[in-house]
Formats: structure tokens, C-alpha cells, sequence
């Protein structure tokens, strides 16, 4: 049996609960069991109420209080800025990990926290849940079968009007490390490809409740074996246009074949394209978000002792893309 703490108790942390409460018994590698949960307010008065009606579970208001409890593994669900202390003190303690994305908020702490899991031997993983989408496991599967060609040009296009949480209308580039980031990792996945140049500007209207980087727009030149190709993206926290789905919308250009991720009469779904209309392949994305898939595979590598695919070494490519080609940045 593998034993979970989950340190963050917000909204996230009560979505996480039921993750991993849901779990069958026995299904695939290992028995869970949600053993203890974490959060600086703890005890006070300003506790999350919903932690009144889990009272069986052991609830501490640090990590280091779970000497002894026969914890393997934390999921940190804590706030953004908070993700790196937290998962440095797990990584300390000797638990494998899982940390909601992003990461972390800078490059300096993700990297010194990929070298500590590794000096620990520590699963360190990121939950980019959204690879584990339909839509973007048979993307990946065109481009590994090479029947259309390579790809050419890839659009994405995300944006809802999202009012936010105290911390993240203080953060440094919200719409690039709170959602942007989905995407960005999203092409990594599907076309194995890794960016060699590129630039991102922000820009935040004066609606914006965001310090600052409530939108966004990009453009990428993305390489991989089959040849390079350019990823052009637009993002926004802070539009009055109607949202689209999380998993936003998508056109890939192969060689031999257009595929896109839309809504076509309220069917969100992946198309593929012709001059007579669209024929759809499958959903794009998953109604429970995948974050059962995510911690499946999570519980998989910890068995194995395998890095995930989505492990923090491999994450530092996606910070990158967040981070590394702001060229721009426009304030409120």
C-alpha cells in the first residue's frame, strides 16, 4: 500500500482528496491510501472549513510532522509561489513527489530541485495533466505512425475571463506559468519537439485584476528529429470573449493533412480537415481533466522506479518556454 500526504488545502487540495479517494481498490500497481493532509492553517482559524468532515485523516500544519507515519509520497497543491519551498522540504524528508504545475516559479528553483531529487532518488514529477488528454495521445500517436508527413505549423489559442486568487494577481507572467504553460507543454508532447528560439509578449488591459502578463501572444520555433516548424500562440486570462474549453483550440499542419482541435455545434473534439468539411477523430479533451491518469502513472513510477514522463528533469523545457522569451511586458 502506498501511503499519500497532500500538502495544499485549498480548492486544488479538495479536488485532490477526491482523486485519490476514487481510486479503486487494488486497481493497477497499488493500493492507496490518503493518509494526511498539509497545510500552514492547520488549526487556526483560518483552516479550510471543508476540512471539518475529514477529521479522519491526520491533518499537520507542516511536512516535517510526518515523521514515522509511513508516508512514500506527497502531492504539493499549494499555491504557485510556494510550490518550490514546499516540494524541497518533501524532496528533504524523503518522499517521492508530485507537484501540480507550474513547477515552480523560476528556473534557478526547478533546477536545483531536479538535482536534489536525483541526489535523494526521488520521483519528482510534474502533473501536466493535460498530456493525458484523447486528443493529444493520438496526436502523438499521427506523428510517431508518420502516415501524414511531418508537421509543418501548429496554432493554439486559449483564453477565458478568469478573475484569479489574491496570489496569482501578484505573480510575475500569471497567464504564462498559471495556463500557457498547459500548451506549451502540450506541443512538447505531442510533436517530441523542443524549442530553439522564439519570443513572448504580454500584455494586460486596464480591466486586469494581474500585476501584470494577463495575456499573452508567442511565436516559437520548435525542433525535433522530423525537422523544425513554427508554433504561433495567443493566450489571455483577462478577454470578454466568450471562454473556450480548457484544452484550447488547436490546428496542425502535417504534410499530407489538417487536423485541428474545436468546437463544431458544441462537440469539442479533434477533426481532421478537408475542403468538404471536418470528420472527427475522437474528444480533445477529458471531462475529469485526467487527473486520475496523472496519478496513475505518478503511482507507476513509484513501483517501477521509473521517471515519468512528465518528470521535473522534463518540465525544465516547458519552464523554459514560460520563462526564458519574455521580450515584452506591458502593465495595467
Amino acid at each position: 500500500m502506498t501511503k499519500i500526504a497532500i500538502a495544499g488545502l485549498g480548492a486544488l487540495g479538495k479536488r485532490w482528496t477526491e482523486v485519490v479517494d476514487s481510486r479503486p481498490a487494488g486497481s493497477a500497481e497499488t493500493t492507496v491510501h490518503l493518509s494526511a493532509l498539509v497545510d500552514p492553517l492547520v488549526g487556526s482559524e483560518q483552516e479550510p472549513s471543508w476540512l471539518e468532515d475529514r477529521r479522519d485523516i491526520m491533518q499537520v500544519a507542516s511536512i516535517r510532522k510526518l515523521d514515522n507515519c509511513g508516508i512514500e509520497a506527497v502531492l504539493v497543491v499549494a499555491s504557485s509561489p510556494s510550490h518550490a519551498s514546499v516540494v524541497r522540504e518533501a524532496l528533504l524528508q524523503g518522499y517521492d513527489v508530485l507537484v501540480e504545475k507550474p513547477f515552480t516559479t523560476n528556473l534557478d528553483d526547478a533546477g536545483s530541485l531536479v538535482q536534489l531529487a536525483a541526489e535523494k532518488d526521488r520521483i519528482l514529477m510534474v502533473s501536466q495533466n493535460y498530456r493525458f488528454f484523447p486528443g493529444p495521445q493520438i496526436v502523438r500517436k499521427l506523428v510517431a505512425s508518420g502516415e501524414f508527413g511531418s508537421i509543418r505549423a501548429v496554432a493554439g489559442q486559449f483564453w477565458c475571463d478568469w478573475p484569479g486568487k489574491p496570489y496569482q494577481h501578484a505573480m510575475l507572467h500569471p497567464m504564462s506559468l498559471e495556463m500557457a504553460i498547459h500548451h506549451f507543454d502540450l506541443v512538447r508532447f505531442m510533436f517530441s519537439a523542443e524549442v530553439i528560439s522564439g519570443c513572448v509578449h504580454e500584455w494586460n488591459p486596464t480591466r486586469s485584476p494581474y500585476r501584470m502578463g494577463g495575456a499573452l501572444e508567442a511565436l516559437f520555433v520548435m525542433a525535433s528529429s522530423e525537422g523544425s516548424f513554427p508554433f504561433n500562440y495567443t493566450g489571455s486570462l483577462v478577454t470578454t470573449a466568450p471562454a473556450i474549453p480548457w484544452g484550447g483550440f488547436w490546428r496542425f499542419e502535417f504534410d499530407q493533412a489538417t487536423f485541428v482541435a474545436d468546437d463544431v455545434n458544441g462537440d469539442y473534439a479533434l477533426y481532421r480537415c478537408s475542403p468538404s468539411g471536418r470528420a472527427r477523430i475522437s474528444d480533445f479533451g477529458d471531462p475529469t481533466m485526467a487527473f486520475d491518469k496523472s496519478f496513475q502513472h505518478f503511482l507507476g513510477c513509484i513501483v517501477n522506479r521509473t521517471e515519468p514522463l512528465c518528470s521535473g528533469r522534463d518540465n525544465l523545457n516547458s519552464l523554459r518556454m514560460a520563462l526564458n522569451f519574455q521580450r515584452a511586458s506591458a502593465a495595467p
